[in-house]
């Protein structure tokens, strides 16, 4: 179940990240200038990542007394 929950959190985070590059260099075509703000998108996907292996690795630990 994991594997198709951290699939799918990649396959929508490279969605995000294509949409948001496409709507970047069309609001350059009309010559707006996008800053860059925040968390770059590769930091936050590995922060997801993290976190999600963290909690299923205490929660196999809690689940698994042995």
């Amino acid at each position: 179940m994991l594997k198709y929950l951290t699939l799918a959190a990649v396959v929508y985070f490279f969605y995000w990240l294509i949409k948001s590059k496409l709507r970047a260099r069309k609001l350059a075509q009309q010559g707006i200038v996008v800053e860059q703000k925040g968390l770059r998108p590769i930091t936050l996907l590995s922060i997801v990542m993290v976190v999600i292996y963290g909690g299923y690795l205490v929660y196999h630990l809690l689940s698994n007394p042995s």
